[in-house]
């Protein structure tokens, strides 16, 4: 089991370094590379996953409304790279279930962050289209 939950934090170790540098990198020219994003969510989520099996977890997730606007993304970012420091650190204190609730604060700033950039990237095809016809 002790592998198991180094293998998270190693995982959430590489994930924080890349998120920290997403957040330093894109402050001047807008926001960073979408893919990058998602690369940092995809080993969030699945933390967040095996956490949840490691603990015998299976409760839903509440459905949270986070508004955000398009120039939020810093805001976003930051939030989400915060919670994922904390959530590493408590889980190497071996507070499971704190480090949960706070990787999974981390995964939701980062999907809005994601579902933004989305609505924005599906705006500008639709305007192109009109423009084009």
């Amino acid at each position: 089991m002790q592998d198991e939950l180094e293998e998270i934090s190693d995982d959430l170790k590489r994930a924080e370094i890349l998120l920290k540098s997403l957040v330093g990198a894109g402050s001047g020219d807008g926001p960073p590379e979408e893919k990058k994003v998602w690369l940092v969510y995809l080993s969030v989520e699945k933390s967040v996953a095996l956490l949840k099996l490691y603990l015998s977890i299976e409760s839903p997730g509440l459905f949270l409304t986070i508004k955000s606007g398009p120039k939020e993304w810093a805001v976003l970012l930051a939030r989400a790279s915060q919670a994922l420091a904390d959530g590493r650190r408590l889980l190497e204190e071996v507070r499971l279930e704190d480090a949960l609730e706070t990787l999974r604060t981390s995964r939701n700033c980062l999907r809005i962050f994601l579902r933004d950039r989305r609505k924005l990237r599906l705006r500008a095809l639709r305007a192109a289209n009109r423009i084009g016809r």
